[in-house]
């Protein structure tokens, strides 16, 4: 089986000297040119400017914190004396990740914010008292994030590979959390989220979640009046047998909102369902779970409302008691029913009569939109003439790959690094490259004839590499993954621009891609930005899937396709988050995905055939200015909640002849979303389809081509996912 920044230079025409050992024994001298003045990205110089404590004085941590307030650490162990974080103070790990013991963020305390950190075995603690908000928590890894009886909110959990136990049953609450990306291995529970009824936790969203094969339990959440879930799996739960509740367990809630839902436990020792939710209301969209084995029925509570839009396999029971909640289910795939809207059971073919508490449902509350995010100009700072620029430039070549080989990781200062030929790059945990930021460290291609990097099967079993704050340009690829490459997994690649490539990013045959975080890496003029690029005929040797991998804060700008993913064997709970799509003649081409989802992106200026290819789910998306030739999808299933579509482009393809099915939820479309070509399915909610006005309407279905109005009521989009209460 195949495996798993703040000093400035001045630009001029002369050089300058500086020492670097090409080789232990033999010290050689090599001239870089002088950078132009250009900033890192902001992130990037607040890293930068953090005083550096050497791992010599990790024993003054606290003291460090406490005088400089942000603090930066080198790579290695700095564990042994637990820390207490205040109010806008800043602490990085190195990005290997740092060892570090517990750490408390003290009550009251606001604007915190750690990143790239590894507490193996420790806490990080909340603690009870004062409101803690505003804090950041990005990339923490192997420890338990823990509130209990404290007060959290408007706080962003970012890449946590952890688990988080939030326990305010008694006392203090957590609201308009956000948690992006949390990935728990192994451990159980994997998410503990416990209010009160006194003080109520409300307004928490999670935005790409993996529950992988906890051994017993996977979550415990009650007593909570609102959560979200956008893009939720789960694998193997109960793998030992330790747990007793179904894989999602739910007790006491208010209103529960659940989007792209998928997983299985078909090899777990002691198999329970899929979910048990005890809720007020309950709202699916793009739910695949299933039960396996003899687990038994996943179960809703009698007095549930349900609105589901699109599900498969397993259905769920009710629970005791008299049921008094509604089931309104629209395209229910597998029983019959994959083009009808029913209601209690009863296929609804007109109007329904007295709809009060349904449209109640639908409209929910107007809450506020997560903000749009405002994207910095990428650093450039090579300029236009670079590539004319680099003819004769002393070659860093052997420099580079010295270093990777005595020191694995190669910290590369500020300066421009030409080389001629491939560096090599063992995928064992250990080996890597770290600039000084993206607007400061550039390694380039003398030719655009070979990658710059070229990734190397590890004979350890390890599976991750390190490429942090630098920029590469030119070369026929960035980063190449070949055929040899068994398993890229859990690797958090951050703060890197790819430029004037034909691929930024090349998987070419290899097994899979897994659990990775790709943190404000961007493409920009390349042929085809990130290339997943499978074997053409499936075997497992072969897979090459792409798993639950993030793109986090990335900007696709001018290439041809920003993103190529076709895939072989399905690739599962992708997620492009608060990213950039501009002036790309197509933003993603995706083929043979699960649960794909474009959440808060902005997509302008494309200019392709079609701005999107494949199957998709958009939440808070907004496009403009872009001119499909054709249509702004060529997709067969595509999912939109929460989303402005302010171009005229007609959304659906005329190529597709049957087996498509579209969902607008609580979304302003200008252009057409009718065909007329082909068979077509499709379920508006509460949306204003400006170019067709007989379709906006508070529920539509079309079956066949064929539209019902179920709900005669004026829509009023707005979103209601990815909101802040």
């Amino acid at each position: 089986m195949k495996n798993l920044i703040y000093f400035f230079l001045f630009f001029s025409t002369v050089v300058f000297s500086q020492n670097y050992n090409y080789a232990i024994e033999e010290p050689q001298k090599q001239t870089l040119p002088v950078l132009p003045v250009v900033n890192n990205q902001l992130e990037e110089i607040e890293y930068f400017k953090a005083y550096l404590l050497p791992i010599t004085k990790k024993a003054t941590l606290q003291s460090a914190l406490d005088t400089y307030g942000s603090v930066r650490l080198g790579k290695g162990d700095y564990s042994g004396v637990d820390i207490t974080m205040k109010s806008n103070q800043r602490l990085y790990g190195h990005a290997t990740l740092t060892k570090l013991s517990n750490i408390t963020i003290a009550a009251g305390s606001s604007n915190v914010y750690l990143e790239n950190l590894l507490p193996e075995g420790k806490e990080v603690i909340f603690q009870t008292g004062g409101v803690i908000s505003n804090c950041t928590l990005k990339t923490i890894k192997w420890a338990t994030i823990k509130a209990t009886n404290a007060m959290v909110e408007n706080n962003s959990f970012i890449n946590i590979m952890s688990a988080i136990h939030f326990d305010c049953s008694a006392s203090g609450y957590f609201r308009n959390n956000k948690i992006i990306k949390h990935q728990v291995h192994g451990t159980s529970n994997q998410l503990v989220m416990k209010g009160n009824s006194i003080t109520p936790s409300y307004g928490n969203v999670h935005l790409h979640s993996n529950f992988l094969t906890p051994a017993g339990d996977a979550t415990d959440i009650n007593n909570l009046q609102t959560t979200t879930f956008v893009g939720l799996d789960s694998e193997a739960w109960n793998f030992s047998g330790t747990g007793t509740k179904p894989m999602l367990s739910m007790q006491n809630m208010g209103n529960v909102k659940i989007t792209d839902f998928g997983g299985g436990n078909g090899y777990s020792t002691v198999q329970t369902p899929a979910f048990d939710i005890d809720a007020n209301n309950l709202f699916f969209l793009n739910k695949y779970i299933q039960s396996e084995g003899i687990s038994g029925f996943s179960k809703v509570a009698a007095k549930t409302n349900v609105l589901y839009y699109l599900g498969e396999h397993d259905n769920y029971i009710r629970g005791s008691g008299t049921v008094t909640g509604f089931d309104l289910k629209s395209h229910f795939r597998g029983i019959g029913l994959d083009k009808e809207v029913t209601l209690n059971g009863v296929v609804q073919t007109s109007t329904i009569s007295n709809p009060t508490t349904i449209t109640s449902a639908i409209l929910g509350s107007q809450y506020t939109p997560w903000t749009r995010p405002t994207w910095e100009t990428l650093p450039n700072p090579l300029g236009e003439n670079w590539a004319a620029n680099r003819v004769g430039k002393t070659d860093s070549t052997s420099y580079i790959q010295n270093l990777i080989n005595t020191k694995g990781i190669a910290e590369l200062p500020e300066g421009v690094f030409y080389i001629s030929s491939t560096l090599s790059m063992t995928v064992d945990g250990t080996k890597g490259i770290v600039g000084a930021g993206t607007g400061k460290t550039v390694l380039v291609g003398l030719t655009d004839s070979f990658p710059l990097i070229t990734l190397i099967e590890s004979a350890t079993g390890d599976n991750n590499f390190v490429l942090s704050n630098l920029t590469l340009q030119g070369g026929s690829v960035g980063v190449y993954a070949p055929d040899a490459i068994d398993m890229i997994a859990f690797t958090n690649l951050k703060y890197v621009v790819f430029r004037n490539q034909n691929y930024g990013v090349h998987l070419y045959r290899i097994f899979g891609l897994d659990n990775c975080f790709f943190d404000n890496v961007s493409f920009v003029d390349c042929k085809i930005g990130f290339f997943q690029d499978p074997h053409p005929i499936y075997t497992f040797e072969n897979a090459g899937y792409v798993d639950k991998v993030v793109f986090y804060n990335g900007q696709y700008l001018n290439c041809g396709t920003a993103v190529s993913m076709i895939a072989t064997r399905a690739d599962n709970l992708n997620a492009w988050i608060n990213c950039k799509f501009d002036n790309n003649q197509s933003a993603l081409t995706l083929s043979g995905h699960n649960f794909a989802i474009a959440a808060n992106c902005d997509f302008a200026n494309n200019t392709g055939n079609y701005t999107i290819s494949g199957e998709l789910s958009l939440y808070n998306c907004k496009f403009h200015g872009n001119t499909p030739t054709k249509a702004t999808f060529m997709s067969k299933l595509v999912f939109i909640e929460g989303c402005n579509f302010l171009d005229s482009a007609k959304m659906f393809p005329e190529e597709i002849h049957y087996l498509s099915s579209y969902y607008i939820l609580n979304s302003t479309i200008t252009g057409n979303v009718n065909k007329t070509y082909g068979i077509n399915q499709a379920v508006y909610v509460n949306s204003n389809l400006l170019a067709n006005p007989t379709l906006s309407k508070l529920l539509v279905n079309v079956k066949d081509n064929i539209p019902t109005v179920l709900i005669n009521a004026t829509p009023k989009p707005y979103p209601q996912l990815l909101v802040t209460q």
